[in-house]
């Protein structure tokens, strides 16, 4: 009971050096993140079990609109806050007038622009869908801008509590609704409700609370940093959105559907993985910036940490897709399989590719992620329409891995320029990964043949055994993890 006790007074503890504050926030948000994950595969499933894919599709669609408005007009705040050398107070009051604008603004954008998109994609339940959503950009203009000041800190304890409430009950009365209403509708409520949690509960969880304020120079000093965290937010959101967007008009809303669940799956397994080390290691690598030796050790670290987390899972994904789809999600899901298999693969490229843009970002070179976005949007560009169109969604899938692959090689020219990281040197920290998820894959693969895949029972033992064939000869690691040095 001794190590359990010091370690969670470690975990509720505050302040320390970089390396307590990197490993006690990695100890919160990946509970938070292992929360959430496990939360939104329940989600995935009971609503895939109640609504069918082409509502999955029409929702699909209208936050491909929302999340268009929310990157064009990103002006790059928060992260220009966290790299801000000086004091956090002067600028919040300023950064939080500007957040509120522009959440009314977004509103009014949406409002007036959804008719003409619902025409677009021949729905009329579109236009009011949108309108409805517009009141979310004004809640999430409210948030606590002191939510970004814990961030800057590493301090993910009232972050983690905020992040668990709002999402459980979000999606509580998602599913209820969703029993209820059986439509779109249900979606529409849940995105809403969600919102209006996390505004009202982040003063809640979150000491302080902030004022209107507004210096012109303050402004300038933050839309001057954010100008690079737009473009870059633009690049990606076309990249990362289009293959929707197209798949949406072109091949319908089913389609989408089957393509936004597989998508779905793949985040919450892979990507979100990666996304859980970049928001810890974002601020990390603002303190260590001026120290070069410090920052390459604590990027191989967690670099070493994020393939030991993504590569399994995406293997994993690809081996046991099929019985996954048919036993979970039902028959009716079985055409997400196929995409599923490929976008497992391009999960492991992005994790890769936005855990290198944020030690960009994160250093006070939001040029460079913003270089990796328009490479990446290079490809897809010219590719995914006849792609789409000519091969289905297996087609849109094989392109959005060749952009993502394309945007994570630039990266690597970057990282070796900035912080003399080589292939060699990668090559190292994720050999052990490697070779343990294709121990862990044999085994997955040898148990389809031993049990019956597409029965729940056959399903967990496969996941089972593979999960202890990979983490038998990751012990040593795991139990080092104590005792590991990030500076």
């Amino acid at each position: 009971m001794g190590p359990l006790k010091k370690a969670a007074r470690f975990a509720m503890g505050e302040g320390g050096s970089v390396k307590a504050r990197v490993v006690r926030s990695g100890l919160w948000v990946g509970f938070s993140e292992l929360g959430l994950s496990m939360l939104g595969l329940v989600r995935s499933v009971v609503l895939a079990r109640l609504l069918t894919p082409d509502i999955f599709g029409l929702m699909g669609i209208a936050l491909v609109v929302v999340r268009a408005l929310e990157t064009f007009t990103r002006p790059g705040v928060a992260q220009a806050l966290i790299a801000r050398q000086q004091d956090f107070e002067v600028a919040s009051g300023t950064a939080f007038s500007m957040l509120v604008a522009r959440g009314f603004m977004q509103a009014a954008m949406l409002a007036a622009a959804a008719p003409w998109i619902g025409e677009f994609y021949e729905s009329s339940q579109l236009p009011l869908m949108l309108q409805v959503l517009a009141g979310a950009f004004i809640l999430g203009g409210f948030r606590n801008i002191n939510i970004i000041a814990r961030q800057r800190e590493l301090e993910f304890r009232s972050l983690t509590y905020l992040a668990q409430a709002a999402n459980i009950t979000g999606t509580l009365v998602t599913i209820g609704t969703a029993w209820w209403l059986r439509s779109v509708w249900a979606l529409v409520f849940g995105q809403l409700m969600t919102a209006f949690l996390n505004a009202v509960l982040s003063y809640v969880f979150v000491p302080g609370r902030p004022r209107f304020a507004f210096d012109r120079a303050v402004a300038r000093d933050l839309m001057r940093y954010g100008k690079f965290i737009t473009g870059s937010s633009i690049l990606l959101y076309v990249a990362t959105e289009i293959d929707s967007a197209v798949i949406g008009k072109v091949l319908g809303h089913a389609e989408l559907g089957y393509y936004t669940v597989a998508f779905s799956i793949v985040h919450m397994t892979t990507t979100q993985l990666a996304k859980v080390a970049s928001n810890i290691m974002m601020p990390a690598y603002s303190k260590l910036q001026n120290d070069l030796v410090a920052l390459r050790k604590a990027y191989m670290r967690t670099l070493h940490l994020v393939m030991f987390a993504v590569l399994p899972a995406s293997l994993g994904l690809i081996i046991v897709a099929h019985p996954l789809i048919r036993v979970v999600y039902g028959e009716k899901w079985l055409p997400a399989v196929a995409p599923l298999q490929l976008l497992a693969l391009f999960g492991l490229f992005r994790s890769l590719a936005a855990f290198t843009g944020y030690l960009f970002e994160g250093i006070g070179q939001p040029k460079i992620a913003f270089i990796q976005g328009a490479v990446r949007l290079t490809i897809l560009l010219p590719l995914i329409v006849p792609a789409a169109m000519y091969y289905g969604l297996q087609g849109a899938a094989v392109t959005v891995i060749a952009g993502m692959a394309a945007q994570w090689i630039v990266g690597l020219t970057y990282l070796y320029k900035r912080l003399g990281v080589g292939l060699g040197d990668m090559a190292r920290a994720v050999w052990q990964p490697v070779w343990t998820a294709t121990v862990m894959g044999l085994a997955a693969w040898g148990m389809m043949q031993a049990v019956d895949a597409n029965r729940l029972g056959g399903l967990v033992a496969i996941i089972a055994v593979a999960g202890i064939v990979y983490l038998l000869p990751n012990l040593r690691m795991l139990l080092a993890l104590k005792n590991s040095r990030w500076t």
